[in-house]
């Protein structure tokens, strides 16, 4: 049975809301996984999930960077070039 235009366009999720039901998904796998107690009213309130937050910000941020010139950062102090010298 075909169901109506209109209930469909109801029943579709806002892109709001659907980010929020993503960030709880991903925040909820995180605190699981670190083993952190899990508050969904504290999604965007907590000093953990700010701290998690620039953290995953800071790692899209390199991978874009390490895309862009093909070259992963390396270590700084860690002897690279003098270690792999192809002289």
């Amino acid at each position: 049975m075909a169901q109506p235009k209109w209930l469909n366009k109801y029943l579709a999720m806002k892109p709001e809301v659907k980010k929020i039901f993503d960030d709880l998904e991903v925040w909820h796998d995180y605190c699981r996984i670190e083993l952190i107690d899990f508050n969904p009213a504290d999604l965007y309130k907590s000093k953990t999930y700010k701290d998690w937050q620039r953290t995953q910000e800071y790692l899209q941020r390199k991978a874009r960077r390490e895309a862009r010139t093909g070259i992963p950062e390396t270590p700084k102090n860690n002897n690279y070039r003098r270690n792999n010298n192809t002289r």
